[in-house]
């Protein structure tokens, strides 16, 4: 009795309900982890502001802590995939951190380096849970169910506005918005929910699960369409095309992709021969005729399922013709056959419309296309020629330590050629050179590339069925990697947790792969003393990474509170509450900015200067700030200061309209 204790074996009917009972509650916290994270940010408007998203990062990482005070580590499969890609995220957080004392903006600097902390905790938090081929099984069928429920809550914000009126999707342009607040992020999201919905239609574990992903495909592949995204066609392109050339049984997924595709087709021709749903405009005629596509729509999915059940009853049957195509698409000369063609396809496209196509691409006109479909056809880079271009200045500028993790819209104020305001570079990668200098990019490539690595040597490694599952994973972080050189996805916490939620499922089974006979690591066997290191090192980084992401938080609430109060002529309330936000985060800009409004709303112009100035200390390459203080320096009588602080605002941000006596800055 004493060994089997020591083994973690209580007595027979204590431990097999003990361990039954445990095993559900890990498979249910597998599967419904990923719902709850992902529709919760989804719903919280894609988890690109800073509330949202940090809220999120508090509850993973509250649960890591949950995980590793259970002891979860001390049984976990621990290799070098881990380390790696565990190391990889956190060095980047640090450099990130790091970046501020050298930055234009510490308080930005902070803000990204929480932001790869949430990413951090997310992967973490995947990697203990998904310790198991039936957890593995569970966090894909969870991820499979939250991708398409965002999917069907953009479909219906748009064919249903006046039932999903919390979406403020009616009137909003014809780019579906809606839920994650960009239309690119959007089609990423729907290509990969329809190739998880393909692998789920034939490896889920549930028959519910089954049909239902069958029945989910066509609404999902009218939500792509109705984004008009070039960006989420050619994720689809890699995550459906990827999952199917890797998956054992791609003849069916095949099937399955084209009866989805035939059960969307008479909801996308309603949706053309409606223009005012496709325009979405705010009229009762939109509404109208979103109600008329989407029994179009429920046509297609009863299609789909008949001609789903038609699929597996033709397999059940295992007729000559259908196992002789069966054998033939598993054949490997048939395979390299069909790559070799592909690719021959692909050059030859890439000469025929190569040369016209870059001259679209690094135009410099920006505007959107007439109509919306004609998106699909544009080869315009929509700026982000211009917005590469400045990324690429700012690296040659600082290529050691860059200018700041945060600070890229710095740099595109004052070396952009367009009006258009900016952000980010909309390429993860470039990005990181132009804010990180050269270590900091190539961190970047190495934490992604490491992680593609890992999961493609899973899928490699993988026996049976399980190499469809981790093939429709890795065919999700593929599409999310390159879709992030060409766009701003990263900041998208919705879409980021997919990454990493797919990529620690990949990197455990990794480990499982790697070591010896695939058993865990249990405690008192050699490698327990690397699960207790293990979570010593996770309690202490949750440590950290919770005072990192509950400071910016109270700033912005007690910041958005001074803002609230001052809207409303509470103005010692409103300095009140900023004053707390400067003292919860001396080094941020933003507090000392509201003060410097507050004393300037006051009259007190001497007070409001001093503030402007203390933000400009830790913040200097914001020509808003400078702006600001001439504004006040002006009202106050000095011309001569009014006037350098101005200069100084059109030397950071040359093309500002307002900063030469136009319309005035916001």
């Amino acid at each position: 009795m004493k060994v089997a204790r020591m083994r973690g074996e209580l007595a027979p009917g204590v431990s097999d309900a003990s361990q039954t009972w445990r095993a559900r509650l890990e498979e249910s916290a597998a599967l419904l982890a990923p719902i709850a994270l992902i529709v919760g940010l989804a719903l919280a408007g894609g988890g690109f502001e800073l509330g949202e998203r940090h809220v999120a990062g508090l509850a993973v990482w509250l649960a890591v802590v949950a995980l590793l005070v259970l002891g979860v580590a001390a049984g976990a499969t621990l290799a070098r995939p881990l380390y790696w890609s565990a190391g990889l995220i956190f060095a980047l957080a640090l450099l990130s951190a790091s970046s501020s004392f050298w930055s234009g903006s510490a308080e930005l600097s902070a803000i990204e380096a929480d932001r790869v902390l949430v990413y951090l905790g997310v992967f973490f938090a995947v990697f203990l849970i998904a310790q198991t081929e039936k957890r593995a099984q569970r966090f894909a069928e969870g991820l499979t169910i939250a991708v398409a429920l965002v999917a069907l809550l953009g479909v219906a914000s748009r064919l249903l506005p006046e039932v999903l009126d919390f979406a403020n999707s009616l009137g909003s342009g014809p780019q579906m918005r809606y839920p994650l607040g960009y239309w690119n992020a959007n089609g990423v999201m729907f290509a990969i929910a329809t190739a998880l919905l393909l692998w789920a239609g034939r490896g889920a574990r549930g028959a519910g699960l089954r049909w239902g992903a069958a029945g989910a495909l066509p609404a999902v592949l009218l939500a792509l369409y109705l984004t008009f995204s070039r960006g989420g066609l050619l994720a689809l392109a890699i995550a459906a095309g990827l999952t199917i050339a890797l998956s054992r049984d791609r003849l069916w997924l095949l099937g399955t992709l084209a009866i989805g595709a035939l059960g969307a087709l008479p909801a996308v021709l309603a949706v053309q021969a409606r223009q005012a749903l496709t325009d979405n405009v705010a009229l009762g005629e939109t509404v109208d005729q979103g109600m008329e596509v989407l029994l179009f729509l429920l046509a297609g999915i009863a299609l789909s399922l008949l001609l789903f059940a038609a699929l597996r009853l033709a397999e059940l049957r295992q007729g000559r013709l259908t196992g002789r195509a069966v054998e033939l698409s598993r054949h490997p000369t048939a395979l390299k056959a069909a790559g070799v063609g592909l690719a021959t396809l692909a050059i030859a496209a890439a000469i025929a419309v190569g040369g016209r196509a870059w001259d679209e691409f690094s135009s410099p006109d920006v505007q959107l296309p007439s109509e919306p479909t004609q998106q699909f056809s544009d080869l315009s880079s929509a700026g982000r020629h211009d917005f590469w271009g400045v990324a690429i200045d700012a690296f040659g500028e600082r290529p050691v330590l860059g200018a700041g993790a945060g600070n890229y819209e710095f740099a595109w104020e004052r070396l952009r050629s367009l009006e258009q305001p900016v952000h980010n570079a909309h390429s993860l990668y470039l990005e990181a050179f132009a804010e990180l200098g050269l270590l900091g990019g190539l961190l970047v490539l190495a934490l992604v590339g490491t992680l593609l690595w890992h999961g493609f040597a899973a899928w490699r490694a993988a026996p049976g069925r399980q190499r469809d599952l981790f093939a429709a994973l890795f065919a999700a972080t593929l599409a999310f990697a390159i879709g992030a050189a060409f766009d701003w996805f990263w900041e998208i916490a919705a879409l980021g947790a997919v990454f990493f939620i797919a990529s620690g499922t990949l990197v455990a089974a990794r480990c499982r792969q790697l070591a010896p006979g695939g058993a865990r690591l249990e405690q008192g066997q050699p490698g327990g003393d690397r699960g207790f290191r293990v979570a010593v090192a996770g309690l202490a980084t949750a440590w950290l990474a919770a005072i990192a992401l509950i400071g910016p938080l109270l700033v912005e609430r007690e910041v958005e509170a001074s803002r609230d109060a001052a809207a409303v002529g509470e103005i010692a309330n409103a300095v009140e509450h900023a004053d707390t936000a400067r003292s919860i985060e001396p080094w941020a800009a933003s507090p000392y900015v509201q003060l410097g409004l507050l004393a300037e709303l006051q009259g007190d112009y001497e007070a409001a200067s001093l503030r402007l100035a203390q933000a400009i200390d830790r913040e200097d390459r914001n020509w808003q700030l400078y702006y600001l203080r001439s504004r006040v320096e002006e009202a106050a009588g000095n011309e001569a200061r009014a006037e350098a602080d101005l200069s100084e605002a059109r030397r950071l941000n040359p093309l500002e309209d307002c900063l030469d006596g136009k319309p005035s800055c916001g």
